[in-house]
């Protein structure tokens, strides 16, 4: 059970978001590199997500095949030997393996590999021996310099669910018995494709596969709908309970992606108002979203989850990451998919939403306590939700949150759904908010984020901020803030059908190049990904790259991005 304590569960699923999200795609593009990488041009293009995010996730791996004990004995031995030295991966690995005589050595691969690893699960029940058989297949892409990969270490941990959601014990082949059986173990995938056998199983489980995101891969498995919904009520690793909500979510996302791409190719056939109508019928809501639907119902009723993790448990997937699962990313038909999956949810799930918002408010004084932290994120996710429906009643409440707020978090996540919805003083609020807190620089970053990513602003609207008296290219918050915000963050927008925002890209690139090579280098890495967009689109974004290319005098920084992403 997942109870009023559930922030280190919640803190994992917040650094998976940013490895999925980010590491994931860097690993998937041109500039995909090992954690420690072999050779580079220009030394601070490897202040990545990759050294840093999945470098951390290289470190908890040992703890996670050592368990907590035998992590701390190789710290131990590591601080004897290396104590006010420079040291290396290799000396760290070193010190692991000796002080748990453990062999690490394919471990290794892990800093010398590039890539994603990908891990497909099959499992097979038998009856009669009462034997749960789950074959595991590893596999990793070609990445830039490294055709072919050697296969990883991958700590897998696996617990199976009964019937009535509770966990199995564990007999693992070949200790078939042993007394105080885990409900959870860590099977070591070190082959390309290895089987584990489960004795005992005396009914068809249900596999909670990954737990905690034991290793940083991509794992499949072909779970039913049903199967999804189970895990997401029944799962005792919170984790794994997420998971399986944003998997059903993001099934349920795609199929409405796939629908809206019909209704647009079935439109052009069309003329007038029968196109819209053919549109509209093949992106309409099905019975198909039930089972998501009743599964976030029971979360938000669930009156015996934390409020921080009910609100991480209903947040959809993100448009990045519904766009790392398709093969060619159409970002407009993502967009809208998300917008038509969010409209269903807070109409079917209004009532609910409504008493989730109103009971979780945190009257009196601001506490930034866990708990008061994790009302509050649910309370302004139900609003968030609600905004979908864009009627008077909510409006109020957006206006009233916004008008009384007594912290910051309440006040920008009202401004955030006035600014994203057709609620009447968002204008006003704007400019209420940004003369309130023009002296705190750090306020005002936010008040460009706000808008740089809000689903109504365009290319134009971005240049206008961009002539704000409070923008300048020389301040790296502010370009982050407005600039990188609206290439990184707003992709509907970005990537509109005239190119429109890779002309405005590319002009900052260049411009920054001149000021900032660091900032400029991360602002070209929002075109990595080109290649994997639909045509328009692909030839427009190749076409911003080479104008940056050849621009003349460009810094190292973005001539190194710039040349692996337009390379072959």
């Amino acid at each position: 059970m997942i109870g009023t304590d559930s922030g280190r569960a919640v803190r994992r699923i917040d650094d998976v978001r940013v490895l999925r999200q980010a590491q994931f795609a860097e690993d998937a593009g041109p500039m995909a590199h090992p954690v420690r990488p072999d050779s580079y041009i220009e030394i601070n293009n490897f202040y990545t997500v990759t050294v840093y995010e999945k470098g951390a996730e290289v470190v908890r791996m040992y703890q996670t095949l050592l368990g907590r004990e035998g992590f701390n004995r190789g710290m131990e031995l590591y601080f004897r030997r290396h104590d006010g030295q420079a040291v290396t991966c290799d000396d760290f690995r070193a010190a692991m393996a000796d002080a748990n005589r453990r062999d690490l050595s394919q471990f290794e691969r892990w800093y010398s590999q590039a890539g994603t690893p990908h891990v497909a699960a099959t499992g097979e029940y038998d009856a009669h021996a009462k034997t749960y058989t789950l074959t595991l297949t590893q596999s990793c892409k070609p990445t830039p310099g490294q055709e072919n990969k050697l296969p990883f270490h991958i700590p897998v941990a696996v617990g199976l669910l009964d019937s009535s959601g509770r966990d199995m014990p564990l007999h693992l082949a070949p200790r078939v018995t042993a007394p105080d059986a885990p409900t959870t173990v860590i099977l070591e995938l070190t082959e390309a494709s290895k089987s584990f056998v489960f004795h005992g199983v005396g009914e068809y489980p249900v596999p909670s596969l990954l737990r905690n995101f034991s290793a940083p891969v991509v794992l499949a498995h072909e779970y039913t709908d049903t199967e999804l919904a189970f895990l997401m009520k029944h799962d005792s690793d919170p984790f794994n309970r997420w998971e399986a909500g944003q998997r059903l979510a993001t099934r349920r996302l795609l199929v409405l992606v796939d629908k809206l791409l019909l209704a647009d190719s079935v439109a052009q056939t069309f003329d007038g108002e029968d196109a819209g109508v053919t549109a509209a019928a093949a992106g309409a809501p099905v019975a198909e979203q039930s089972a998501l639907v009743e599964a976030l119902r029971s979360t938000l009723r669930h009156a015996g989850l934390d409020p921080a993790f009910r609100e991480v448990a209903l947040t959809l997937p993100s448009e990045t990451m519904l766009s790392e699962e398709m093969d060619v990313i159409h970002p407009h038909a993502i967009h809208r998919a998300r917008l038509t999956l969010r409209r269903t949810l807070a109409e079917h799930l209004r009532e609910d939403l409504l008493e989730a918002y109103h009971g979780n408010q945190t009257p009196g004084a601001y506490s930034p306590d866990p708990q008061s932290i994790g009302k509050r994120a649910l309370k302004n996710l139900a609003l968030s939700y609600l905004r979908e429906l864009d009627d008077d009643a909510v409006h109020e409440l957006m206006q009233h949150q916004y008008d009384h707020a007594t912290n910051m978090t309440d006040r920008l996540a009202a401004l955030t759904d006035l600014v994203n919805s057709g609620a009447p003083g968002r204008r006003q609020r704007l400019e209420h908010f940004y003369k309130e807190f023009e002296h705190e620089a750090l306020v005002i970053d936010k008040w460009f984020t706000l808008q740089a990513t809000a689903r109504g602003t365009d290319v134009a609207a971005v240049r206008e901020l961009a002539r704000h008296s409070a923008f300048t290219l020389k301040n790296p918050n502010r370009v982050r803030s407005l600039v990188l915000a609206f290439c990184n963050a707003n992709p509907a927008q970005f990537h509109a059908a005239d190119g429109s925002g890779y002309d405005f890209w590319a002009e900052h690139v260049i411009a920054l190049d001149a000021i900032n090579p660091q900032v400029a280098a991360r602002l070209t890495r929002a075109m990595d990904r080109w290649r994997k967009y639909a045509q328009p689109l692909r030839e427009k974004m190749r076409a911003a790259l080479q104008r940056v290319a050849d621009a003349p005098a460009l810094s190292g920084d973005v001539l190194e991005v710039i040349s692996k992403s337009l390379a072959n």
